[in-house]
């Protein structure tokens, strides 16, 4: 007789995450395009393809060319992160975002989707409520209930309406109760590419504060800001605030999984217990490369270079694929990107539901998409151009194609 599986693993094995299903098709496509009719063009994911900053490579290979240096970082590491390693997040923090911010407020983690799981179950109990946006990152909502199995509520604060970016604090504020421990917000947004204003953000930890709530500020997109940067980037953190800071975009260096958190140094201390018994220590030699360059003035100055080219040319095909949608598709409405990777875009003039448009493109057009099912919002779409960033005319082919289907279905 076979195990039974848990009521977590059956919810997870009947929510997949539509972006690890794209990419199953991707990898097939990969393997055997003979079977399409066309090439395929990826727009799916949210993960940037240009290459790190040399700097990055050149540190690699000093360690991997250090004997000493190499076997120390095969070892075991601290639990909340290696000593070098959070001092030179303060100055990074200082260079670049111009942040002043303490060792004690800092934690390291496996990538930032790891370290926010340590977060929920560092302020989560059965029974508790957590306020995410819709639409908001799509992985939030399944982490939640994984990690707290199945037992915490989820609620959903509205920030687009009538096809415009429009949050409300009123509105947040009828959403709180006594049971409510935490709030998630994203800034730039995913899917939605949308910055919070700095009003809007301090109304929001007002609120939280008073009412003795958590919020998190997750900045995975914050070296992608198309205009002027907002002001909390750089304000001293707030004591009910976490920061969750993800350096997989900023540096491009995804698979190193390699992130930190800015928070209360006793909720900290939190966390480091639960990632005794889930995780030990994060990498320690991405910490031990890294360090040398956010700890270092100089290769800060090539890092902050690296990081306006690259607002730039984000910024750039950003734009010109938002008006490109708005001008070729008539009746989709797409916002107009702050920062981040993503054109979200309405498609619900043309059907109710986004997993058929998304899967009639992929399977029929061979155009990846995201479905705004999964991040909240029904009938609306993700656009990504961060994978074709090098090859931005592969963007215009793919909405040429789309023109076509959905032209097919009026």
């Amino acid at each position: 007789m076979r195990g039974r599986i848990s009521r977590t693993a059956r919810y997870a094995l009947e929510n997949p995450s539509a972006i690890r299903e794209i990419m199953t098709v991707v990898t097939d496509y990969k393997l055997h395009p003979e079977k399409y009719p066309r090439k395929l063009l990826y727009l799916g994911g949210g993960w940037p393809q240009d290459p790190a900053p040399e700097v990055v490579r050149e540190e690699f290979l000093k360690l991997g060319g250090d004997k000493e240096l190499f076997r120390e970082a095969c070892r075991y590491g601290p639990t909340r992160g290696e000593p070098e390693f959070m001092e030179s997040v303060t100055v990074y923090e200082r260079e670049i975002f111009g942040r002043k911010v303490a060792t004690e407020e800092v934690i390291v983690g496996l990538g930032s989707t790891e370290l926010t799981a340590a977060f929920m179950l560092a302020t989560l109990d059965s029974g508790s409520e957590v306020i995410l946006t819709r639409p908001g990152y799509l992985n939030y909502e399944r982490q939640i209930l994984v990690e707290t199995l199945m037992s915490a509520k989820i609620k959903r604060w509205d920030i687009i309406k009538d096809r415009e970016f429009a949050p409300n604090t009123d509105e947040l504020q009828d959403l709180i109760t006594s049971d409510t421990r935490l709030i998630i917000l994203t800034a730039p947004g995913n899917p939605d590419g949308q910055i919070f204003s700095e009003e809007t953000l301090e109304a929001v930890s007002d609120i939280a504060e008073d009412k003795g709530v958590w919020v998190m500020v997750d900045v995975a997109y914050r070296a992608f800001c198309f205009e002027k940067e907002p002001k909390y980037y750089s304000r001293p953190r707030r004591e009910n605030e976490i920061w969750m800071c993800s350096l997989s975009k900023e540096l491009r260096i995804l698979g190193w999984r390699l992130a930190y958190a800015l928070a209360d140094p006793e909720l900290i201390n939190a966390v480091v217990t639960v990632e005794q018994a889930r995780t030990l220590c994060p990498s320690r030699p991405a910490q031990m490369i890294v360090s040398r360059i956010i700890g270092d003035k100089d290769k800060l100055k090539v890092i902050k270079d690296f990081y306006d080219r690259g607002k730039k040319r984000y910024a750039e095909v950003g734009l010109k694929t938002y008006n490109a949608l708005k001008e070729e598709i008539p009746n989709i409405y797409p916002l107009k990107p702050m920062g981040g990777f993503y054109v979200f875009f309405d498609a619900s003039n043309y059907s109710p539901s986004s997993r058929k448009v998304c899967n009639d493109l992929l399977n029929k057009w061979q155009v990846a998409l995201a479905p705004g099912l999964d991040f909240g919002m029904e009938g609306w779409i993700r656009l990504s151009f961060a994978p074709v960033i090098e090859t931005p005319e592969v963007v215009f082919e793919a909405i040429q194609r789309m023109k076509e289907y959905f032209k097919s279905l009026k």
